[in-house]
C-alpha cells in the first residue's frame, strides 16, 4: 500500500483543482446573476443652477429659442450691395480717430446690475428731455414700465450723455433699461426713455417698439462683449456696433425694431444689419491684440449687428463700473494688457467685412 501512495497524491491534486475551478465558475455565475438581477440605482436628479442674486458679477441675461444674438453667420448669403455698403462703412471709420473703430469699455456702453427681491423698488419719473409734450403711454399706465423698478442704492449709470443702465431680475424674469437716467435726490430717479421686458428667458432679445435704450430696440446687454468673454478670449454671440450714419430711420432690418438713422443713400447700412468678417481670413496672422483677434474670430461666426447711432463707429463692451464698485479695480485695465481701448481694433480688416442678406435669421 505504501508503494502506491505516491500515485494517489496527483489524483487528490487533480480533484482539488477540479473542485476549485467549479467553485470559481459558480462564484462567477452567481456574481453575474447578481449583477443582472440587481436594478440600476436611481440616477441623481440634476442639481438646479443657482439663481443669480443682487449684485452678482459675471451673470448675464439668457434669451429664448429665437435669441437674435445667437445666429451663426458662417454660411449666410452676402447682400448683393455688400461691397458698396462696406465702402460706406469704411468712409465712417477711416477719416476718424486714426482710422480705428472704437471699443467702448469706459463710456457709452452698457452698465448691468443684477437685482432681486432684496433690491429697493422705486418709481422712475418721466423726464421729457425730448420735449414730447406728454408722458408716452406704457410708462406710467398700461404696462407701467417706469413704476416699481428695482434699483440698487449704489447704482451708477454709464459715463457719457446717454447715461444708460440695465437692471436684470432673474427671480422675476424681467429686465429694465433706461436712457438719460438721473438721480433726483432722496433716492429718486428720472429717465427720458427706456422700457421693461417680461419673461426675458423667452424673449428674442429686443423690446417691443418703441421702447428700450438702443435706437434699434435691441437689448444692449445682449450684444455687448462681456468682461468674462474678454478675459476668456471667446465671444459666442453677435456684437453690437454703432455707426455714425446708419440708413434713414424708416429703413431698418430685422432684428432691429426701429431706427434713428439719417443716411438716405442706397449704400447706407440699416440698423439691424448683420456684418460678418470673411470666414477665409486667417485671424491668427493679423497684427492685432489678443482681444482684437477674439473679436475678429467672433465676427466670422456671429458677426456684428448694427444697434445704434453714435459719434464714432464703435463696438460695445460691458462697463466695468459695477466691478470697480465691489473690487476697487476696473477689470478692463488688466484685460486690455496696456493697449488703450481705442487701439484694440487697430488693423482690423474692414475691407474684408461683408454685409449679410436683409433680415437674415428672421423666423419664418
Amino acid at each position: 500500500m505504501s508503494a502506491q501512495e505516491p500515485r494517489d497524491v496527483p489524483s487528490r491534486r487533480r480533484a482539488g483543482t477540479i473542485i476549485g475551478a467549479a467553485l470559481l465558475v459558480l462564484i462567477l455565475v452567481l456574481s453575474l446573476m447578481t449583477t443582472l438581477l440587481t436594478p440600476d440605482p436611481e440616477p441623481e436628479p440634476p442639481q438646479p443652477t443657482p439663481q443669480p442674486t443682487a449684485g452678482q458679477l459675471g451673470a448675464y441675461p439668457q434669451f429664448g429659442e429665437q435669441d437674435v444674438f445667437d445666429v451663426d453667420l458662417t454660411g449666410a448669403p452676402v447682400h448683393s450691395n455688400s461691397e458698396a455698403m462696406i465702402r460706406n462703412l469704411r468712409s465712417q471709420i477711416e477719416p476718424h480717430y486714426g482710422g480705428i473703430a472704437g471699443l467702448n469699455t469706459t463710456q457709452y456702453n452698457p452698465v448691468l446690475y443684477v437685482v432681486d427681491g432684496s433690491t429697493p423698488r422705486v418709481d422712475v419719473e418721466f423726464d421729457d428731455c425730448q420735449q414730447k409734450g406728454h408722458t408716452p403711454p406704457g410708462l406710467m399706465d398700461g404696462k407701467k414700465q417706469f413704476l416699481d423698478v428695482p434699483i440698487p442704492e449704489s447704482a451708477k449709470t454709464s459715463v457719457g450723455t446717454d447715461s444708460t443702465i440695465t437692471l436684470w431680475s432673474p427671480s422675476t424674469d424681467q429686465l429694465w433699461e433706461f436712457w438719460v437716467m438721473k438721480q433726483t435726490g432722496g433716492g429718486g430717479w428720472s429717465a427720458c426713455w427706456g422700457g421693461r421686458i417680461d419673461q426675458v428667458s423667452q424673449s428674442p432679445g429686443y423690446f417691443e417698439a418703441p421702447y428700450g435704450v438702443s435706437a434699434s430696440g435691441l437689448v444692449t446687454t445682449g450684444s455687448m462683449i462681456t468682461i468674462e468673454e474678454a478675459r476668456a478670449g471667446r465671444i459666442d454671440h453677435a456684437m453690437g456696433m454703432a455707426l455714425i450714419a446708419p440708413a434713414q430711420w424708416d429703413r431698418f432690418w430685422y432684428p432691429a425694431q426701429r431706427s434713428d438713422g439719417t443716411d438716405a443713400s442706397s449704400d447706407a447700412i440699416p440698423e439691424g444689419a448683420r456684418l460678418r468678417l470673411d470666414p477665409s481670413v486667417d485671424v491668427e496672422s493679423l497684427d492685432m491684440t489678443p482681444l482684437g483677434k477674439a473679436i475678429a474670430r467672433a465676427a466670422q461666426k456671429h458677426g456684428f449687428v448694427v444697434v445704434d447711432t453714435a459719434g464714432a463707429v464703435a463696438v460695445m463692451a460691458e462697463s466695468g463700473q459695477p466691478w470697480k464698485q465691489q473690487t476697487g479695480t476696473d477689470p478692463w485695465e488688466e484685460i486690455l494688457g496696456g493697449v488703450p481701448h481705442y487701439k484694440q481694433l487697430e488693423n482690423f480688416p474692414w475691407d474684408r467685412v461683408q454685409v449679410i442678406g436683409q433680415d437674415y435669421g428672421k423666423p419664418g
